[in-house]
This record gives structure tokens, C-alpha cells and sequence, in this order.
């Protein structure tokens, strides 16, 4: 197995242990990404809270079909340098969780860091295949 596949394969790995483990305190991911899509069903228990940390966790939440969409464009060898430049984006989209929560960042947890290190990974792989002299 060459280096981009065995990244490509690390960034699955990571990511679906993003899913099964506790993003934040005792909430997993998947709970988690259901909690960050909410405010399209329930607009209202979001009232108080402002427009762009709305877009900002439904976006976060979103990237994660994104992963899905990118993983299978690298697998089959279609636009790496968009993989990488998208991953990478996603992979800061998701870090905002560090900022916006301020003070209760504390309670993120472990698959929280291992998902947005998927993204990261993602973006390694492609860029693994894009590095000059490969073969």
C-alpha cells in the first residue's frame, strides 16, 4: 500500500471514530452532528443566538458529507489538488468549535480532535499524490 492510500486509509479510520466517540463530554459525534444540523428543524430554540454561529455549525456539520464526496473523488484519482484545498478548508471550518465555544472548550473531547484530524489526513493524502516524483 503506497503512502496516499495508506493516509487516505487513515483519514476513513479517523473519521468514523469521530462518529462513535464522545465529541464532547458524553455527547458522540454522530448525536453531535445531529445537535449541529438542528437549527434547520428548530430554527426557533436558536433564536438568541446570531446568524453566523448558525451558519458556522450547520456548515461544520455539513463538511462531513463533504468528506464523503472528496474521499471517493481521491480514491478514484479525480481532482486531488481540489481534495486537498477543500479538505483543508473543512479542516479549519471544523477547528472553530476551539474558538466559539470560548470558556467550554474544555469539554470537547477525544473524537472531536480525532475528526477534525481526519479532515487533516484527507488533505495529507492528496497531497501525497500531488507531491513531485511519485510514482
Amino acid at each position: 500500500m503506497d503512502a496516499p492510500r495508506a493516509t487516505l486509509l487513515a483519514a476513513v479510520v479517523a473519521n468514523v471514530l469521530g462518529w462513535v466517540l464522545p465529541a464532547a463530554m458524553d455527547v458522540r459525534g454522530w448525536e453531535a452532528f445531529v445537535l449541529a444540523l438542528s437549527p434547520l428543524w428548530s430554527f426557533e430554540d436558536f433564536a438568541d443566538d446570531s446568524v453566523w454561529f448558525l451558519i458556522l455549525i450547520v456548515s461544520s456539520a455539513l463538511t462531513n458529507v463533504l468528506f464523503i464526496a472528496l474521499a471517493a473523488m481521491l480514491v478514484r484519482g479525480r481532482k486531488p489538488k481540489a481534495v486537498l484545498w477543500s479538505a483543508v478548508a473543512a479542516t479549519l471550518l471544523n477547528l472553530h468549535w476551539v474558538v466559539t465555544l470560548g470558556a467550554d472548550r474544555r469539554y470537547l473531547a477525544s473524537g472531536y480532535f480525532i475528526w477534525v484530524c481526519s479532515f487533516a489526513l484527507l488533505a495529507l493524502s492528496a497531497f501525497l499524490v500531488l507531491r513531485p516524483g511519485r510514482r
